[in-house]
């Protein structure tokens, strides 16, 4: 498997479509599951990533929980030089992987603009876009809802293992509401370029 490759999803689209190599999908498991403990902790509130996606300007929640990955694992993750190498190589323009960097919140609980999606029945996520460069989702647990990209009429296969890329600012997203219990898992992130 070539591990730098993207394609486009269709010709209508500027969404890019890379599957994960297994290494990394078990790494991004473990941020997960670190995820996890904290939407569990009594505490949980104090770390929510607060987005669109989260509590949105209307007040209201959207999924049910999102957090950041804690910067350590980021940072020592096989994930970070992949998606870097990936968006030189492909959005890159001549550049390389040390132009590129995901959006960071210095002295920040967030940490980095990276962070993991939890949503159950009855959840879904309003259209919106994204700061940065690129941004981009990984599906991690799924039974198949997807995100919807109405601009280009183009939806993703949401398979478990996918990552998917777009440029942040102009592909406006959604996910429909959920209408199955089994939990959804996500993570998604920003890119940007180095100043």
């Amino acid at each position: 498997m070539d591990v730098l490759k993207l394609e486009r999803v269709n010709d209508r689209s500027p969404i890019m479509k890379a599957t994960m190599p297994k290494e990394i999908l078990t790494e991004v498991r473990e941020w997960v599951k670190e995820c996890r403990k904290v939407k569990d902790h009594p505490l949980a509130e104090l770390r929510s990533h607060e987005n669109v996606g989260y509590l949105s300007m209307d007040g209201q929640k959207h999924n049910s929980y999102q957090c950041s990955i804690p910067p350590r694992m980021v940072e020592e993750s096989y994930w970070l030089g992949w998606v870097l190498r990936l968006t030189a190589k492909y959005y890159g323009a001549g550049k390389t992987h040390r132009d590129f960097k995901l959006r960071k919140w210095d002295g920040h609980f967030d940490g980095y603009d990276i962070w993991t999606n939890f949503a159950y029945k009855g959840d879904d996520n309003p259209e919106h876009n994204h700061a940065g460069l690129l941004s981009g989702v990984m599906y991690i647990q799924n039974d198949g809802q997807p995100t919807i990209f109405p601009k280009y009429n183009t939806t993703t296969d949401a398979k478990v293992g996918n990552m998917y890329i777009w440029p942040s600012q102009e592909a406006f997203h959604y996910v429909e509401e959920k209408k199955t219990r089994k939990e959804r898992v996500t993570v998604a992130f920003n890119i940007v370029e180095k100043e």
